[in-house]
């Protein structure tokens, strides 16, 4: 199984772990202007691609102050299938973190009301250490801290930037496709997995 081959999963929160809602999706979208997908996979460190990575994380600091406020009055639930998937890993010994481009003060709230916080090892909010994704020092922080190698590492998102943090920081990614991004954009830019939601992830090969 998928989940047998990894020590540490990483995983994003909002849209990935958490719910969101159509208002969200749509604000989200629009993030495809700067076509973070046109970054070359394998020469990212280009000036060009360093460019492009640099105006993606300028969108994502500017996406996630605008979404703190609207998630004043919007209380995100767990999406289907995570509270099993992170029992599942913990019974497997498995080591779980969450990184995120949310509000440090935030992402504890939310994951402590809905009982996540308990499975976790280490959270990280990239506005905490202000390297918004695909800027890949958090998650490299990530794995460091937990000591973990890096092909023993997943990162899990719903968007293409998550595919792009994941390979930039070295490790693999898994693409979930019932999140922001549809499953076409997820596939181009070539995540390592690619599963429809958390709970086909529970049994992916």
């Amino acid at each position: 199984m998928l989940i047998d081959r990894y020590s540490l999963f990483i995983f994003d929160w909002d849209g990935t772990l958490a719910t969101s809602t159509t208002l969200v999706k749509a604000a989200r979208l629009l993030q495809t202007r700067y076509k973070i997908e046109t970054i070359d996979k394998h020469d990212w460190k280009s000036s060009e691609s360093k460019a492009k990575i640099e105006d993606a994380v300028k969108i994502n600091r500017f996406y996630a102050m605008i979404y703190e406020l609207y998630s004043t009055f919007y209380r995100p639930q767990l999406k289907p299938g995570a509270l099993e998937l992170l029992k599942l890993l913990k019974r497997k010994g498995k080591k779980i973190a969450i990184f995120s481009d949310a509000n440090k003060h935030r992402l504890f709230i939310e994951t402590k009301r809905l009982g996540v916080d308990k499975y976790v090892d280490f959270s990280l909010s990239a506005a905490s250490i202000k390297k918004y994704k695909p800027n890949p020092i958090g998650i490299k922080e990530i794995v460091r801290r937990l000591g973990v190698k890096n092909k023993q590492s997943l990162y899990i998102g719903d968007m293409a930037v998550d595919v792009y943090v994941a390979r930039f920081a070295g490790i693999d990614s898994c693409a979930v496709s019932d999140g922001v991004d549809p499953q076409d954009v997820l596939e181009r830019v070539g995540p390592n997995h690619l599963v429809k939601n958390l709970k086909a992830l529970t049994v992916a090969r």
